[in-house]
Parts: structure tokens; C-alpha cells; sequence
């Protein structure tokens, strides 16, 4: 039986696309929101969103988040590269879920 996990996801993550590249299917997910957070004014690559850790309840990022087996994590891993660090958090919801995060 595999292991189910959430990933919260609030830029690419959430393309429909890179669901088939990286996970072989569409994932369905729910709206979610990440407290403490923010969306940093610097962009990966110039391009990409990255969520940096404030520590003010005032910042949020919102998002969706998706069930995930475990096994497809290490392909969002190797998609996010070294310019992200997954680490896991609690969401508004109460869900604990992997995000990726400036590192």
C-alpha cells in the first residue's frame, strides 16, 4: 500500500501539464492557505515564484494542495532543483504538507 501525502503548491506545481511530466496524471487538489509565509519580490530563475518564511500570521500564501504518493515526490524534487528546499508545515486547513520554499 502506498503512502499518501499532501504537497501544497501555490506556482508551477499547480500547471496541469507538468502533472503528466512529473506525476504521470492530473492531480485534483483543494484551496489551502500557508500562514507565515510570503511570495518573495525575487523569482527563480527570474521566472518562477518562490513562498519565503516571514513568520508574520499577517502573510499567507494561498494555494492548492494535492494528495501525492510518496514515490512521486522525489520527481517534484528533482523538478524544483537546488533553487527550492521542501520542508513540511502545517496549513490553515490543519493539514500537515510538504511545500517548496526559498532556500
Amino acid at each position: 500500500m502506498e503512502k499518501i501525502e499532501f504537497l501544497f503548491t501555490y506556482g508551477t506545481l499547480q500547471d496541469e501539464r507538468l502533472h503528466h511530466a512529473i506525476f504521470q496524471k492530473t492531480m485534483e487538489g483543494t484551496a489551502d492557505k500557508l500562514q507565515g509565509y510570503q511570495i518573495s519580490e525575487a523569482k527563480a530563475d527570474g521566472i518562477y515564484p518562490m513562498a519565503e518564511h516571514t513568520g508574520n500570521d499577517e502573510d499567507v500564501v494561498e494555494g492548492i494542495v494535492y494528495h501525492i504518493a510518496e514515490e512521486h515526490l522525489k520527481g517534484a524534487d528533482e523538478y524544483e532543483g537546488d533553487l527550492y528546499e521542501r520542508i513540511s508545515v502545517t496549513l490553515v486547513s490543519g493539514k500537515k504538507a510538504w511545500v517548496y520554499i526559498t532556500i
